[in-house]
């Protein structure tokens, strides 16, 4: 086969899995506290990141659809590491998140939740390479909980259905 051929089926079978049809995918983690339906099937993540509270590992789920680099979705959670670093009750936390937000990404939209859902809050914001990224965090039980959307467009449904649908499980059905 000739040169141009392979990048023919390369263009083609690329243009495929692009066109693949999303199929909404539940999740409920009763160890990590957390449920949410993604768009896709998601992928197990765990990863560590600096943050003001020090070094905090992630662990959670993504889903990247094929052939898109500016779409994830992402739900996740990460132990507070001891000591106070950051704050010592759940409202300080929130805040020192928000700061670091704001350090991060310059101007952040914020809106509170619902104080069953709580407390956290629901941002949004441009990140520098110009997407949207909207996320959810919660604080509780020494955890943040954290899902985020990242799309081409500020409106995306599937990333208002996914974050509307983030749940922090209650105390009684999560493992310790």
């Amino acid at each position: 086969m000739s040169r141009m051929g392979v990048w023919i089926l390369v263009v083609v079978a690329l243009g495929g899995l692009a066109c693949e049809k999303e199929q909404p995918s539940p999740l409920r983690d009763e160890q990590l506290g957390i449920a949410v339906t993604f768009p896709g099937a998601p992928e197990k993540v765990r990863y560590i990141e600096p943050t003001p509270f020090g070094a905090m590992e992630w662990f959670g789920q993504a889903y990247r659809p094929a052939g898109r680099m500016d779409t994830s979705f992402q739900a996740e959670v990460g132990n507070l590491p001891p000591g106070t670093e950051g704050g010592t009750t759940p409202a300080e936390v929130v805040e020192t998140y928000h700061r670091w937000l704001l350090q991060r990404f310059g101007r952040v939209k914020r809106e509170a939740l619902p104080l069953d859902k709580g407390p956290g809050y629901r941002y949004w914001m441009v990140s520098p390479m110009g997407t949207h990224l909207q996320g959810v965090l919660v604080v509780r039980r020494g955890r943040l909980h954290r899902a985020e959307a990242n799309t081409s467009k500020a409106d995306d449904p599937r990333a208002k259905a996914f974050l509307e649908g983030f749940e922090v499980l209650p105390a009684g059905s999560v493992q310790k």
